[in-house]
């Protein structure tokens, strides 16, 4: 019995449950059949509640707490409250919590966790950093929140890199991938390669090969060093009709500055593949170039490619990487399978095939089935011409439209026709 004798008299306490709620008595096990502990079951009750020793459990994992949390280390921070470091940055303090920043970033683990000076000191400068991206950074620490534009990305970039933050790396190549166009790919591999972030430096390699005829019209691409230049001329990926564009592009990127950059001329033209130039362009062109007539190993690269063209018995002895042909993907460009012969019949299927996915997909097929079918395209549409469905000849055109994914119908001509050429006749 415990008794308080004090300003509000003298009250008896029989037990400790006196002031308070008893132990709730709850019931263990098969709740509809209402039985007690240790009936119908194995002794000692099993199949009760549904925790060790058979007690009841609830488990709970807070969703607002983490939320809860960044807010309060936010408002500590931001009220300067139980801060024990000042990183300085230009002219910026910025207080904030070891803590946390070692939590987040393994630069500021390293630093604060090891052997170095910062770790004990108050303040902490941080160089070669812009001021303002350091502090969305440090920002992001305690609110899990930025926001990555144009006008910081630069900034941002590089600041994350030295910190560690590999999110925020993520977001900041996510954001130039969305951005690429021809005017400004060549700049953002540059930034890709310079703070190693492989995956922007892959989609802007692949962008500038892809896109190669608008991104010679640039002027980033005149500006490029002659390190760039030759990676990107040399790649069997890079989207050319013909070589001559890229002979067109090594041309105008070296008459640029022509004093500093013809030293660099026969460095660059031994990746453009002049052997496969049209011999009508190789002389007309090629060889009437004065600064390639002045340059003893320019004249080399250009009696290789007249020759090539002019020993076609002698081309197997002559094979090497200026004689293998490109493997441009022009973007927009699809192939189609038009009918054909299957299992001993003709069929009426069409497929689609997609360079960029190399995926077949079959689309809309014909209303009849056709073998020896003349196909051929006017105005980005398909026409399937004549044919055969297996008995007899045809005498019907049938038009797709890949736009609709529909096919047009029994446009009849006037005779039957099997293995039919389709020819396109432009007005003049």
């Amino acid at each position: 019995m415990v008794s308080l004798d004090g300003v509000f008299g003298w009250l008896q306490i029989d037990s400790v449950w006196g002031w308070a709620s008893p132990p709730l008595r709850l019931q263990l096990g098969n709740s509809r059949g209402h039985k007690r502990m240790g009936e119908g079951g194995s002794p000692g009750g099993g199949g009760g509640g549904g925790g060790a020793g058979g007690g009841a459990r609830l488990s709970h994992t807070s969703e607002k707490h983490p939320r809860a949390i960044l807010g309060e280390l936010s408002a500590l921070r931001r009220h300067r409250e139980l801060c024990d470091v000042v990183l300085n940055v230009a002219n910026r303090k910025l207080f904030a919590h070891r803590v946390i920043l070692s939590a987040c970033s393994p630069y500021f683990r390293a630093m604060f966790t090891g052997e170095l000076a910062e770790s004990r000191a108050t303040e902490v400068t941080i160089r070669d950093v812009d001021e303002q991206a350091m502090e969305q950074l440090v920002e992001f620490c305690y609110t899990a929140h930025i926001v990555v534009e144009e006008s910081n990305v630069q900034a941002l970039l590089p600041a994350a890199c030295l910190l560690q933050l590999q999110e925020i790396q993520d977001v900041c190549c996510e954001f130039l991938k969305r951005q690429l166009d021809c005017s400004n790919c060549l700049g953002i591999r540059a930034f890709a390669d310079t703070h190693s972030c492989r995956e922007l430096l892959r989609i802007a390699d692949k962008f500038t090969q892809q896109n190669f005829p608008e991104v010679m019209e640039s002027e980033e691409f005149l500006l490029l060093p002659a390190a760039q230049l030759i990676d990107i001329v040399s790649s069997d990926e890079l989207n050319v009709r013909s070589e001559e564009q890229t002979f067109q592009a090594v041309m105008s990127w070296v008459k640029y500055n022509v004093a500093e950059r013809r030293q660099h001329l026969a460095q660059v033209l031994q990746h453009v593949r002049l052997p496969l130039l049209s011999p009508k362009f190789l002389v007309g062109t090629v060889s009437s170039e004065l600064l390639i007539r002045s340059d003893d190993a320019c004249r080399d690269l250009l009696d290789e490619a007249k020759n090539y063209l002019l020993l076609p018995q002698e081309r197997p002895l002559m094979q090497g990487p200026r004689t293998r042909p490109r493997k441009p993907t022009r973007r927009g460009e699809v192939l189609f399978a038009v009918g054909g012969w299957c299992s001993g019949d003709a069929i009426a299927s069409v497929e689609r095939f997609d360079p960029q996915t190399s995926e077949w997909k079959m689309v809309a097929p014909m209303s009849k089935r056709r073998c020896g079918v003349g196909v051929a395209v006017l105005h980005d549409l398909l026409y399937a011409v004549g044919g055969h469905d297996g008995q007899s000849y045809l005498n019907s055109i049938e038009r797709y439209d890949p736009q609709t994914n529909q096919v047009t119908c029994s446009i009849r001509i006037n005779h039957d026709d099997v293995d039919a050429y389709c020819i396109i006749v432009k007005p003049p």
